[in-house]
């Protein structure tokens, strides 16, 4: 059960239960203003979706191993991806729309009108329409596709693999950008204004690219491996994790280059998820692999170089594996297969 530590900004909303361990998260948006409900999906396949209040209003199955769901923006369409396919349902009824065999898929990126999926398939990426039929797939990247991302609206699809990370025109067929990295990208994030996309090495170093001139930088001496990265949604943090520290990086002007990260100190296990809260509150929610949940609040007065301790959080000892966020509440999925819903005030 959570508990609650000193100075928590964190109140218990509503608590769900998966039959097998919760390993990834989203929000479904409604109508402009309304309450979101949330889009779970379990390791074998079982998907659910959560009216705002916790009732369960879909049970959906994958039928394959899951590895990640995603919901569009507009709150029409939830897709999920596993290890040899894909499914698409509508979200209105939870009519299944569309399923197809697919390799190893784990990453999946609506464009900002919901009306093109981009998805890692194997080692290729394939654009879906909003039925989910396929209108463009790419050539062959190195290695398996890790991540993708839109980073400028719906015209370029960016995807990462070994060696780096390749930015795409569906429309016209083209590659326009070879980002060169040195190994494997295991996490990937797209600046909000498109500017910059940072990848997160398997040799525990930070590579970041500047869209226009493909001019770079690197951040070394992380203790482990860099898995998730995000910015917040003003574009001016991103934040990345690595062992039991949460790193942010300050993007405004020139970057971050000669910049000191602020350093977030507070987890005693590595740190499993975070998710930044929505609009421009820059506050960030994480959770680690011994169940502690933590709040960090960037504000105006934070500096590059400083270093912060977190106001506040939820002790627990089931390991969180995935946690998104929408307006003032905070969603945890947990390796037992619980979901908490906890109002951020």
């Amino acid at each position: 059960m959570t508990a609650a530590v000193d100075r928590t900004p964190l109140r218990p909303r509503w608590q769900a239960e998966l039959d097998e361990p919760a390993i990834a998260l989203d929000v479904l948006r409604g109508a402009r203003d309304a309450p979101a409900c949330l889009v779970a999906g379990g390791s074998e396949g079982d998907v659910r979706v959560f009216d705002p209040d916790g009732a369960p209003r879909w049970r959906l199955t994958l039928d394959d191993a899951l590895l990640t769901v995603s919901a569009s923006p507009d709150g029409t369409r939830i897709v999920a991806l596993g290890m040899e396919s894909r499914r698409l349902w509508s979200a209105t009824d939870g009519a299944v729309l569309r399923t197809e065999g697919a390799g190893w898929s784990a990453s999946a990126s609506w464009d900002a009108r919901s009306q093109s999926l981009a998805v890692a398939d194997g080692k290729r990426v394939r654009v879906l329409d909003r039925s989910g039929a396929v209108r463009w797939t790419s050539e062959p990247l190195p290695s398996t596709v890790t991540n993708v991302v839109w980073p400028r609206g719906r015209l370029h699809v960016a995807a990462s693999a070994y060696q780096g990370v390749t930015i795409f025109e569906p429309d016209t067929d083209r590659t326009t950008n070879t980002l060169a990295a040195p190994g494997a990208i295991s996490g990937l994030a797209a600046a909000p204004n498109g500017r910059w996309i940072v990848g997160g090495s398997q040799d525990a170093t930070l590579h970041g690219w500047k869209v226009d001139d493909r001019s770079d930088f690197e951040m070394s001496g992380f203790p482990a491996t860099v898995s998730h990265l995000a910015f917040e949604d003003g574009g001016r943090w991103m934040a990345c994790e690595s062992a039991e520290v949460l790193t942010c990086w300050d993007f405004s002007g020139p970057g971050p280059t000669g910049r000191a990260g602020v350093v977030l100190t507070g987890h005693q296990a590595a740190v499993s998820a975070f998710s930044w809260m929505p609009g421009e509150t820059r506050m960030l929610i994480s959770g680690d692999a011994d169940g502690t949940v933590l709040v960090w609040q960037i504000d105006t007065s934070t500096r590059p170089g400083d270093e912060l301790r977190p106001i506040g959080g939820a002790r627990d000892d089931d390991p969180v594996t995935a946690i998104t966020t929408s307006k003032r509440t905070a969603y945890i999925a947990r390796r037992s297969g619980r979901i908490d819903a906890l109002t951020v005030s």
